[in-house]
């Protein structure tokens, strides 16, 4: 088995497989019929109540009827896209490679804004907005996920409410992708963009994927505008619903409050598996080859002059290292030809550490 440091899958241990299996027979036992049923397209009621409750720990005020249920963020992402149009669509760079290939399959393009270690350069989108001001369709969405990936940077409280002022001023809307929110490992989770919105401006997207697994797809959209109604409508003609008996497990889960336990350990674990990666890659990378420290979520993005990722990716899968090119995280491949991402999530602390080595030792001799 290859040593897997592409992948965004939680750790295989987190997933709390006997909580699960004892939830799923009280479910079927209890509530069998309606488990296997269909269900509204917005999702049990009940369980979007459940998630307006869970809401609150990130200072998000939404009530059960401003949440839509969807098959994981990417769906959130894709039925957002519906209100895109050419021109009107900004976001970060790099960002999340789901959002490029929606964009591309909808044949829209992103005003990309270059990121820091303390969120979007601002001043740079700024500058942007007001040259695009005279123009009849100029941007009316901004895509942007604070806790970061492909980086691992987590966006400052300053960034955020320069943003929230620069949306209020140019009348835009803000895309929220908060999927590694409650994976922060410096300092507590960080205010959302969503509890500093006063005015209906923050659309919110976040799914328990990377919380219990990527398997279970329940994600969804939080907001409280009247787009929430175009996406239902959307969701409706897509696939009609999430799986009703997934929804049950969630809603359990957060009733009981496994999740909540389930976060605490999983950011301890985390942030062990961060630090050895981090102090690995001091250790076996040559210095031409730097990596951004991940304060949040599971991921570093390295760039070394002369790498060509894709052949990074091919050469480093033959010695038995999977990793992610750069280029997915860009929307030109040139911009990410010299960089790679690597993932702490899914991979043992053993398998982090000889994985790093690997490439380190590849990394030396192609230099």
């Amino acid at each position: 088995m290859p040593i897997n440091l592409a992948s965004g899958s939680p750790d295989p241990r987190t997933v709390p497989l006997e909580d699960m299996g004892r939830l799923v027979d009280e479910i079927l036992v209890r509530r069998g019929r309606e488990a296997l049923d269909y269900s509204e397209t917005s999702g049990d009621s009940d369980v979007r109540g459940r998630i307006a409750q869970f809401l609150m720990e990130r200072g998000i005020k939404a009530e059960y009827d401003d949440v839509l249920l969807t098959n994981g963020a990417k769906e959130a992402i894709f039925l957002v896209s519906e209100l895109f149009s050419p021109n009107t669509v900004s976001s970060e760079e790099p960002t999340f490679q789901g959002f490029i290939s929606t964009l591309s399959y909808r044949g829209i393009r992103a005003y990309p804004i270059p990121w820091d270690e303390q969120g979007p350069m601002l001043h740079i989108m700024e500058r942007r907005l007001k040259a695009l001001k005279m123009w009849a369709d100029p941007v009316k969405y901004f895509y942007v996920i604070p806790v970061h990936n492909p980086t691992g940077w987590v966006m400052s409280l300053e960034r955020k409410k320069y943003l929230m002022e620069l949306a209020q001023d140019f009348d835009f809307k803000i895309v929220e992708d908060d999927i590694y929110g409650v994976f922060t490992y410096d300092s507590p989770p960080q205010s959302t963009l969503k509890s500093l919105d006063s005015e209906e401006r923050v659309i919110y997207i976040s799914s328990f994927s990377k919380i219990l697994s990527p398997g279970l797809r329940v994600g969804f959209i939080a907001y409280e505008g009247e787009e929430i109604e175009k996406f239902r409508r959307l969701k409706r003609e897509v696939n009609h619903q999430v799986s009703t008996l997934d929804q049950l497990i969630v809603g359990e889960m957060l009733k009981k409050g496994i999740i909540e336990q389930l976060l605490e350990s999983s950011r301890s674990l985390y942030r062990r598996k961060r630090d050895l990666m981090m102090q690995s890659i001091e250790e076996f990378f040559p210095s031409s080859v730097g990596c951004t420290f991940s304060r949040g979520g599971f991921f570093t993005l390295c760039r070394g002059e002369g790498i060509i990722s894709n052949a990074l990716v091919t050469e480093s899968a033959k010695r038995g290292v999977r990793v992610m090119p750069g280029e997915l995280f860009f929307y030109s491949e040139e911009s990410g030809r010299n960089s790679f991402r690597l993932s702490f999530s899914y991979s043992s602390e053993q398998e982090v550490k000889e994985g790093v080595k690997i490439l380190g030792q590849l990394l030396r001799e192609r230099r």
